[in-house]
């Protein structure tokens, strides 16, 4: 299990996607930032990172959604693409995986909510009703959409295992 809520959040540098360093206090300077945890070759990673996109397309400028990925960016990037989403990402494979050990990422994807030092929320692999909590959680936070990030018909399982 990831860290729990409550726990600190530990502090981090990793390179972006221009190589260029970014920490955990610069992404959550303003507020509270959503981490995804994930890796190219996770069949539940393709499944979850368009809805992470949108997660990012709606709320993003106004609580990062930051991908960090534990595969190479050369890799990376691409796939990012090919999968929808558009933000930040954070490069963790180079470090041979220090921050996702860090926040005891055990499987991908992994999300966590980091506001105020702590952790704030976690959730592990696909699940349909937590993806719509984030929705619900972060247009909350925003005071934007709180419709369902994915729905039945959409082509996703309920749940599937990371």
């Amino acid at each position: 299990m990831p860290l729990p809520a409550g726990a600190d959040a530990p502090l981090f540098t990793l390179p972006d996607g221009e190589g260029q360093p970014r920490g955990l206090a610069d992404i959550t300077a303003t507020g509270p930032a959503l981490l995804a945890f994930f890796k190219t070759s996770c069949p539940t990673c393709r499944l979850a990172m368009p809805v992470v996109g949108e997660l990012q397309r709606r709320y993003g400028d106004a609580i990062p959604v930051v991908a960090v990925t534990q595969t190479s960016m050369d890799t990376t990037k691409p796939w990012l693409a090919e999968n929808g989403f558009a933000g930040a990402v954070l490069d963790d494979e180079q470090d041979r995986f220090a921050v996702s050990r860090a926040y005891d990422v055990q499987v991908v994807p992994t999300l966590v909510l980091v506001d105020g030092g702590r952790v704030m929320a976690t959730t592990e692999g696909w699940d349909r009703d937590r993806m719509n909590g984030w929705a619900e959680d972060l247009g909350g936070r925003t005071r934007r959409d709180t419709s369902p990030v994915s729905a039945d018909g959409d082509g996703r399982p309920v749940f599937k295992p990371g």
